[in-house]
């Protein structure tokens, strides 16, 4: 059995245990979570794990996305991703993301890359008709999730998406010594909880727009290369 392949079985059974299931989102947070003008709360969000995952350096993405609604199984969210990969016109987040691997995977290909990574949605609801993020609070509330499913994929670096991304396991973030670049001090953190420890790497969204776009193409074309390549020079034992 593949690492990927038993990624997946051990998400299965969480999300079973957890009311994540396909036809029936039973979150125990619903009850906390106001409905959000007027939409209706779509089913919790599946996990992209790529069929190579582990054959490389293992890197989870967590993301802001909505991913679609929520709607489908794993295999559904994986073929989703796949095939957006492969094709000449992607979005600016899938863009960026792939930017990103690039730089830790020594692959530049998005059809090759997408294999190689696992994705989770750090809000595992989301507007049902909408392709809008949602609040600060839900995905507060869904931290739990983020932190089961990081623990299951056990990766070694975490591309945290974004502010929001991170809130639910802010407390699992620890500053990383010793590093005198205070670009790359700003964006890596150690993520620590019971006996994981990786990098986290706390990005602006690759889709960020407006005031900040300059910060974002700094990141992306700057700091982020010089963060892969300290992490790649300073591997965890």
């Amino acid at each position: 059995m593949s690492i990927s392949e038993s990624i997946e079985n051990k998400l299965r059974d969480y999300y079973n245990a957890n009311g994540i299931d396909p036809d029936n989102f039973t979150c125990k947070n619903l009850c906390r979570c106001v409905n959000p003008g007027g939409y209706v709360l779509a089913r919790g969000m599946q996990c992209h794990i790529g069929e190579k995952y582990g054959e490389k350096m293992r890197i989870l993405v967590a993301s802001l996305d909505c991913g679609d609604g929520g709607i489908g199984t794993i295999e559904n969210r994986r073929n989703d991703v796949v095939s957006k990969a492969q094709k000449d016109t992607r979005n600016p987040h899938m863009r960026g993301t792939f930017k990103s691997l690039s730089y830790f995977l020594d692959e530049k290909e998005p059809s090759k890359l997408v294999h190689y990574m696992v994705m989770i949605n750090t809000c595992k609801c989301c507007r049902i008709g909408s392709t809008n993020q949602m609040g600060y609070k839900y995905f507060l509330n869904c931290g739990e999730y983020t932190i089961g499913e990081i623990m299951i994929a056990e990766p070694e670096v975490i591309l945290f998406q974004g502010k929001n991304s991170y809130v639910g396991c802010y407390d699992k973030l620890l500053p990383v010594e010793g590093i005198e670049d205070t670009e790359i001090k700003q964006s890596l953190r150690f993520f620590t909880h019971q006996g994981l420890r990786c990098y986290a790497v706390l990005c602006i969204h690759p889709s960020a727009r407006f005031k900040y776009t300059k910060a974002r193409i700094k990141f992306y074309d700057e700091t982020l290369p010089k963060i892969a390549d300290y992490i790649k020079t300073h591997p965890l034992l």
